[in-house]
């Protein structure tokens, strides 16, 4: 196959291809993480930004200019992107729409000029980058492009070298960086970058690639039915999701009608769109759908029984939460303006009420396994009527997504870089309401220096760290970016890594306690530590946090 130029349709439909096969290694990709512990989930949020990018390109009526379709893919991975291979990879997007500025189509001149731009912006979104990573791989494989890219005239034959520098550079990827070489793995992100370059050709070439069934959304909702307790004590037993295609327009009375059906009903839609579109637990879902087909036809018809499956596609929870915002907003008077708010990422009940007892004016649910993306900070940002906001992410992985929201909010915010629970918690105590936004900036980063956070967690494959074997189903204990301790028992495995955490320094220890015990094991824990440091306060919290049994604060 010959093609020496490619126009935007041509693009949006390879950028489909390359999506998809994306979609259908997010196992894989999440598998290789460093850490042995069940919080992969590189392949989840670089999908979740390609899906938000292939969104923003298939909402183009016009997709002949290749520039247009590809801002357009920048601009949809900018607002949904997700932890930090996300956030990479929404800037590596924006340089290539950057590289192809004003261009209806592009040639393999163009393409590698377009890849270069696209690694430089991806350098120059990361304050300190690190080789052996994503960044690394779309380096070398735009190296390559920039050095060899006059030897071709076919972009397939481009490609396929393209590709093939680099896998390379992926396989490479442990050779730079250590702790990818000790577990045994190449770089997540660069794997995940690496597919789309496959699925990019393999589109051109003419493979049909489909995910059959939705992938990213059914990995997401694998997770999130893990991280609620919406299963418990279901009242109304089946979710419901349909649109209707109506003109329509009284939203208001529609929704009066289906209110006694069921709980946890949106009707969004009207004002000329065209389109109602409607969620609702209910024990009747044909009751429902009979009354909706007075209005009009139907379509994209979902039921799930929730009493043996949580999953929301037609509706995700971001549009689930920006609709009960929207209805919030629309049925409440204006919020009295304030000197400052809190953004606080949190998950587990116990945490949420620990935040909002400190201050946190809006909660964004989510952690590990769960990133938010720069959509749901804009989103949080916008609700909140303040002088100054602050956001308080608790997690390494979500500070680029903040950052990014932080640049594209037009108020005034600043980034708290807490990447645990503890050190949230002590940012927030630090707080001080007396002092300017950037004094609290500096006093509440310096508090989090003093903080040392532990988690304990369960094993999900094999593996040797720091000369200990240990075995999938093993519990650990994680103390910074090592694994102190191992064994069978939560408890002793826990006790093992407070004794190799605490010192002379030590006067205080936190244990918020998940959901995957009960208080009694708690208890009995605190008191064996209680007796164990006399001279040490020691506070036990019922978190409520998933996957993880303890997170420990010692201070």
């Amino acid at each position: 196959m010959n093609i020496e130029r490619i126009n935007g349709t041509k693009l949006a439909e390879a950028f489909t291809g390359a999506v998809n096969y994306l979609i259908l290694y997010i196992d894989e990709i999440n598998a290789l993480n460093v850490f042995p512990v069940p919080d992969g989930d590189t392949g989840t949020n670089m999908s979740l930004t390609a899906k938000s990018s292939l969104k923003q390109v298939d909402s183009l009526e016009d997709k002949s200019s290749i520039y247009k379709v590809a801002e357009a893919m920048s601009t949809g991975s900018l607002m949904g992107a997700r932890g930090n291979s996300g956030v990479i990879l929404s800037q590596y997007l924006r340089g290539f729409s950057e590289g192809l500025k004003g261009r209806d189509d592009a040639g393999v001149r163009d393409l590698a000029l377009a890849f270069k731009s696209a690694s430089e912006t991806t350098y120059k979104a990361v304050m300190k980058p690190t080789e052996g990573t994503i960044l690394t791989v779309g380096r070398e494989a735009a190296d390559f492009a920039v050095r060899k890219n006059k030897n071709y005239n076919n972009i397939i034959d481009f490609l396929t070298d393209f590709v093939k520098a680099a896998k390379t550079s992926l396989d490479k990827t442990p050779e730079k960086l250590q702790v990818l070489k000790d577990a045994g793995v190449v770089d997540a992100g660069g794997k995940g970058l690496v597919v789309l370059f496959e699925g990019l050709l393999k589109a051109l070439r003419g493979e049909r690639i489909s995910a059959t069934e939705d992938e990213v959304m059914k990995a997401k909702a694998q997770k999130e039915i893990i991280l609620t307790e919406e299963n418990q004590d279901i009242k109304f037993g089946y979710c419901t999701e349909f649109i209707i295609k109506t003109d329509y327009e009284d939203v208001d009375a529609f929704k009066e009608k289906l209110s006694p059906m069921g709980d946890c009903l949106l009707v969004v839609g009207g004002s000329g769109s065209g389109i109602i579109k409607v969620h609702i637990h209910t024990n009747n879902p044909g009751v429902v759908l009979e009354n909706a087909l007075e209005l009009g036809g139907l379509q994209d018809i979902k039921i799930d029984n929730m009493r043996f499956q949580h999953q929301e596609i037609l509706f995700n929870n971001e549009e689930l939460k920006q609709a009960e915002r929207l209805e919030s907003a629309n049925s409440s008077e204006t919020v009295e303006k304030k000197e400052s708010s809190f953004i606080v990422v949190s998950l587990g009940k116990g945490i949420n009420e620990v935040f909002k007892s400190l201050g946190a004016d809006y909660i964004v649910e989510g952690g590990q396994t769960m990133n938010p993306s720069t959509e749901d900070f804009i989103n949080a940002i916008d609700s909140l009527n303040s002088e100054n906001i602050y956001i308080v992410p608790n997690n390494g992985n979500i500070i680029l997504a903040a950052n990014q929201a932080r640049d594209l909010s037009e108020k005034n915010v600043f980034i708290i870089p807490t990447k645990s629970i503890p050190e949230g918690v002590t940012a927030m105590l630090s707080f001080n309401s007396e002092i300017s936004p950037q004094e609290n900036v500096e006093r509440m980063t310096d508090a989090i220096k003093e903080v040392k956070s532990a988690q304990v967690t369960y094993a999900v494959r094999d593996t040797n760290m720091n000369g200990q074997s240990i075995t999938s189903g093993d519990i650990i204990g994680l103390g910074g970016k090592e694994i102190l301790s191992s064994g069978k028992d939560v408890s002793e495995v826990t006790k093992e890594l407070i004794s190799k955490l605490v010192n002379e320094d030590t006067s205080m220890i936190t244990l918020f306690w998940g959901y995957d015990l009960t208080e009694e094991d708690a208890r009995r824990l605190y008191e064996d530590l209680d007796a164990e440091y006399e001279d040490l306060d020691i506070d036990l919290i019922e978190g409520n946090q998933p996957l993880y049994y303890y997170l420990i604060s010692l201070e």
